[in-house]
């Protein structure tokens, strides 16, 4: 089942980059636990996204800290332009979640595995756009 909020959101950062908010959708679900993590709730960050500037929510797996945003609205703007760094990692060349999550993977987006990464953005899809 489809969050609309979300997807509406997944929409607009899609607009941006140019990417299918399928894919974005998806990963924003995988990255928020279904939009309940307390970075998705209380900081508006759907993606775990970090800087370096200090703040009180440091990143308890590196030295950055998690960006906060006003807005999902904000997050989803930021978010749209953010993945346009993942140009040479070859994200615009991905048709499919794998290969989608294997640019931000050799970009350094995320720490995780790579199968546990597709395997929660596969998860993520199919129960958005497949049920």
């Amino acid at each position: 089942m489809i969050n609309e909020y979300y997807w509406g959101l997944a929409q607009q950062a899609a607009s941006i980059s140019g990417l299918p908010a399928e894919f974005v959708y998806s990963q924003w679900v995988h990255e928020t636990g279904g939009f309940t993590s307390d970075m998705c709730t209380q900081y508006n960050n759907l993606g775990g996204i970090t800087q370096t500037e200090l703040n009180d929510t440091p990143q308890p797996d590196g030295e950055n800290y998690y960006m906060q945003f006003a807005t999902p609205e904000d997050y989803a703007d930021y978010f749209g332009r953010y993945l346009k760094l993942y140009e040479e990692d070859g994200i615009y060349e991905a048709t499919s979640i794998p290969q989608y999550a294997a640019s931000l993977q050799h970009g350094c987006y995320f720490g995780d595995t790579l199968e546990n990464y597709i395997a929660g953005m596969t998860a993520a899809y199919e129960e958005a756009f497949e049920s």
